[in-house]
């Protein structure tokens, strides 16, 4: 799937033999570090505003490398210096010396020296590492290497690593690029970072390594060119909210842009159902159709009413019953999507439903939550629909494969085997067909609750539902939306005194706002 909002994800090798190609001649290469430095600062400061800690006077520890991610890290903290009142001191750790700073590095270590109070520390021996570390500071910043690293890690590097990695005086450790000590092949102990910026490329040891926190992509225009880089796995960038940013014909009638129906909940999980909804009429969809157990229907109408609500006859323990079938079967041709399984349980009646529906159903669905099972996909399936997403997390995917992991190559294997879109849940959500597999650069520990995936669920629904684009397409979109949606969230207001509904609140604000 080529488009201009999905940029390759590379090895390091590769990575570099792409950055050798379009860095010619020095200015070319300090001006790509400049445009890093200069997002990896903004991006470092809105990372650490996910904290509860104060978000002024700041005490930076730079970990600088002779090379290029040194020269990075330096630029950031140049970055930082420069708003007021945000910095208050930066400690450089340098494990060689000033005077093996490479050309560009050294030229930044010259720009940061007047913006910000500087310590120096060169070539420090274990007492004076144990003395710089005694003190506290907000941010830790790895610069140390880059992408060319080879294990092990040697001599100073090793030091400097091991005592920040064992200091419990820092509040929030970052990378530049990549961990240090992490590359194609990795130390067994590289520095452990919260969050890592990568710069320009996103690398494929990001999808693998421990080391690595929240994996943040800065995108600084390797690939705004007609450089053609082969790939089949790679990134979502911001642009593909470009669409939902565009604006919509004058003349519009609302089944213009699709018609959702929803079949889902229980007398005993009705919240389910709620969040599913609130999202998919945020999607921006004409229409939404709801089936829901009769006993909440009144209720929930009253909350929602931009939905139309249909009652479903219930199960004596509240699940939604056989019988009721035929209601979706007098759907089939008027809905253009079909979202199934949020809050419906697992009795064996609604279970049984589940199957039914895909027997009947033939345009585009999304499985989620309780539909999460082989044959309810396989009724899919078998029904002969193509347009099928599943948005399993790592025990759902489990179940509904038989795998017993859910690497990035059996949820591609198993995407192939059955002709469906899967969306894999958890850090840096995976979206693949098994031919083409999106890493989602965006979201954070925010989505660790309840709810989170009965949104994004209807989310996928909604934008399906409007048939603007492939499955695929649409599945990254609202992936990519409810992550960075989770993102403001947590940078206006942190990552724990928070509700999931309160995500709702922010999708009209990540279209608003750029990269």
């Amino acid at each position: 799937m080529a488009s201009h909002f999905l940029h390759p994800v590379l090895s390091c090798r590769d990575s570099l033999a792409l950055e050798e190609r379009l860095l010619i001649g020095e200015e070319a290469s300090w001006e790509a570090m400049n445009r890093a430095g200069t997002a990896l600062g903004l991006a470092l400061l809105k990372a650490y505003s996910m904290t509860g800690f104060p978000q002024n006077g700041l005490r930076l520890l730079g970990l600088i490398g002779k090379g290029h991610n040194g020269g990075d890290a330096l630029l950031a903290f140049g970055e930082m210096a420069r708003l007021p009142g945000r910095v208050e001191e930066a400690t450089l750790l340098i494990p060689t010396s000033r005077g093996d700073l490479k050309p560009h590095t050294l030229r930044a270590f010259k720009m940061l020296e007047g913006l910000c109070k500087l310590r120096i520390v060169e070539r420090p021996n274990e007492g004076r590492l144990q003395d710089v570390l005694s003190d506290s500071y907000d941010i830790a910043l790895d610069g140390l290497l880059g992408m060319q690293f080879r294990p092990p890690l040697r001599n100073g590097v090793r030091r400097v690593i091991d005592a920040v990695n064992a200091s419990d005086t820092i509040r929030f450790r970052a990378a530049v690029d990549l961990p240090s000590g992490v590359g194609d092949e990795s130390d067994e102990t590289p520095f452990q970072a919260d969050v890592t910026f990568a710069t320009g490329i996103f690398k494929e040891p990001l999808l693998t390594s421990s080391a690595v926190g929240m994996a943040r992509y800065l995108d600084i225009g390797f690939f705004d060119t007609s450089e053609s880089v082969g790939s089949q796995t790679v990134v979502v960038t911001d642009s593909i909210l470009d669409r939902l940013r565009d604006p919509r014909p004058a003349a519009s009638e609302k089944r213009q842009f699709g018609h959702l129906a929803i079949l889902a909940g229980s007398r005993s999980m009705p919240g389910a159902l709620a969040m599913s909804v609130r999202a998919a009429l945020q999607s921006g969809v004409g229409l939404v159709t709801v089936f829901a157990p009769e006993s909440i229907v009144s209720q929930l109408a009253c909350q929602l009413p931009e939905a139309m609500w249909r009652t479903w006859p219930e199960t004596p323990e509240g699940g939604l019953a056989l019988e009721g079938l035929w209601q979706i079967k007098a759907m089939a041709g008027k809905a253009s999507a079909l979202l199934l399984g949020p809050g419906m349980g697992s009795e064996a009646e609604t279970l049984a439903l589940m199957g039914d529906v895909g027997k009947v159903w033939d345009a585009p669905a999304v499985l989620d939550a309780d539909a999460l099972r082989p044959e309810v996909v396989r009724a899919f399936r078998d029904s002969g629909n193509t347009d099928i997403v599943v948005s399993p997390h790592d025990g759902e995917f489990m179940r509904l494969s038989g795998c017993s992991n859910s690497s990035d190559t059996e949820v591609s294997a198993y995407a192939k085997a059955q002709g469906v879109v899967v969306v894999k849940k958890g850090p840096n959500t995976r979206i693949t067909d098994g031919s083409t597999l999106c890493v989602n650069s965006s979201g954070n520990a925010v989505l660790a609750r309840g709810g989170s995936g009965d949104v994004l669920a209807g989310l996928i629904a909604g934008l399906l539902a409007q048939g603007t684009c492939p499955t695929m397409e649409c599945a990254c979109r609202a992936v990519y939306w409810h992550g960075k949606a989770a993102d403001l969230l947590a940078v206006d207001r942190g990552q724990v005194a928070v509700r999931t509904t309160d995500l709702l609140g922010y999708l009209g604000r990540a279209l608003r706002t750029k990269g």
